[in-house]
């Protein structure tokens, strides 16, 4: 909760580094949620080495010679109660508009994701003609909302801007949870092709990560039962009649001042991967010509982010309570509201009355996971520039069972596309269980692409995802001879 007063502060200070410029640019956005990183781009066969982040097979027997990335970003935000206008966007992505609309009062459940993603400088070249080499560094913050009861988070957030509803019985079976994860990695992919013969083509490729931890942080309210009410001469909202446990979880540098140039800070680390095959059905092509893509469909898989981050719990902002406050009592939340994320731990350790700590002592680290998923594509190509991609991707982490992890939603897209190697025109249609379904479009002129994956739902009604992609690059490609 207290990161979202973070978004004001990063989206207008002012650094004299250009990098931590565009980060806190992309950290500005990162109150939201997404389905994939780079929608649309994402299926293209002239990304470069961007394409070694979706599957590392891609960079075998590439359009391009090799490639070299200045920066990319890709970054997003909505939730399952939220909704953006294009017309209203200017008004609508300030950070306390973002906080009204996800903490409404009357919001119910609100689960929400949130990713910003800056590739740095990264490049890849081909080593022969069976296979290349990517080196490859970005930086990532990703938060995730699950199950939060709106009228609760409301009155965490910000003041009381509704006094109607109450008394309100908040009676929670799931575990709500929010969470924050910064990190920044460092990787060396290899791919090379596996397999030839006649139609057949087969490549594999995979990526080793140095994973270097900026910040984690959790917090955890299980099985919550209780009442909300109102003081009305003060105009504050207080718990009462209330049982259930809250964890607190924390490592790396602390959230309440976190800023754009602290993704640079590594306080820890941990090591990751990502593994990849690309099958091709090549009928009648010259396998001599590299600069075409020969295939009439591919099929890929890959999966990603497979590893964790080793973090010292920080045991000063760490701990869990069992919370009982009686049917006479009041804990009024402006304590919390009041204190900073990063001071929860000695807010209830005012109240212990209330906040019952557990005897025993947390370990002194744990890990935390990488948001892993596996992807699963088709590509299909109807002729010359015309193409259709199906992209699938499964989420094989859940914040929900473990609060300090980052998790993906699981997505299909469907992306029509049309490009060659100047121009390229995407527009990527993706469902997920959170944002259902909302319709995009990216494109790419040379070096230079930008794009959002709900731009035309925004421009045709509303959505609940608003984001951006954009980026630049250079590289040579390969000889039509």
């Amino acid at each position: 909760v207290s990161l979202l007063h973070r978004f004001d502060y990063l989206s207008t200070k002012k650094t004299d580094m250009r990098f931590v410029a565009v980060s806190s640019l992309c950290l500005f956005f990162v109150n939201t949620i997404q389905a994939q990183d780079f929608p649309g781009l994402r299926t293209s066969n002239y990304a470069g080495v961007t394409n070694v982040f979706f599957n590392p097979a891609n960079i075998a027997d590439s359009r391009h010679r090799w490639d070299f990335t200045l920066f990319n970003i890709s970054t997003s935000i909505g939730n399952n109660q939220a909704s953006f206008k294009l017309q209203d966007i200017g008004r609508t992505l300030d950070a306390d508009s973002i906080k009204n609309k996800i903490f409404s009062g009357n919001a119910g459940s609100s689960s929400g994701f949130a990713s910003a993603v800056v590739q740095g400088p990264s490049v890849f070249f081909n080593l022969n003609k069976k296979s290349a080499l990517a080196i490859t560094s970005r930086a990532r913050v990703m938060t995730n909302i699950i199950d939060i009861d709106g009228k609760l988070a409301e009155q965490l957030v910000d003041e009381i801007n509704d006094n109607t509803g109450f008394p309100y019985r908040i009676s929670s079976t799931n575990n709500m949870v929010v969470n924050a994860n910064a990190w920044t990695e460092f990787g060396l992919s290899y791919a090379r092709e596996i397999y030839t013969a006649g139609n057949h083509y087969l490549k594999g490729g995979i990526t080793f990560k140095y994973l270097a931890g900026a910040a984690n942080a959790s917090v955890n309210i299980d099985n919550l039962n209780g009442t909300l009410g109102l003081d009305a001469p003060s105009n504050e909202a207080y718990l009462t009649n209330a049982k259930g446990r809250i964890g607190l979880n924390f490592g790396g540098i602390n959230t309440d001042n976190f800023e754009a140039a602290d993704l640079l800070e590594f306080e820890s680390s941990g090591l990751g991967a990502d593994i990849g095959f690309v099958y091709e059905y090549r009928p009648g092509t010259n396998e001599m010509r590299r600069d075409l893509n020969k295939y009439k469909f591919k099929v890929g898989i890959a999966l990603l982010d497979v590893g964790s981050v080793k973090y010292d719990r920080d045991v000063s902002r760490s701990g869990s309570y069992s919370i009982n406050i009686g049917a006479t009592q009041r804990f009024y939340l402006s304590a919390l509201t009041d204190a900073g994320i990063d001071n929860f731990k000695d807010t209830l350790n005012k109240y212990p009355q209330f906040f019952a700590p557990d005897a025993n002592m947390p370990l002194a680290s744990y890990n935390a996971s990488l948001p892993t998923t596996l992807q699963l594509n088709v590509d299909y190509h109807f002729h010359k520039g015309l193409y259709v991609n199906l992209a699938t991707q499964l989420a094989l982490t859940n914040s929900r069972t473990k609060a300090s992890n980052s998790q993906y939603y699981s997505s299909i897209a469907i992306t029509p596309r049309f490009e060659n190697k100047t121009i390229g025109v995407y527009i990527p249609l993706t469902y997920n269980s959170l944002t259902n379904i909302t319709a995009g479009a990216a494109f790419r002129l040379g070096p230079l692409f930008i794009g959002s994956g709900s731009i035309l739902s925004a421009a045709l009604g509303s959505s609940k995802q608003a984001d951006i992609i954009f980026g630049l690059h250079f590289g040579s490609l390969q000889k039509s001879k």
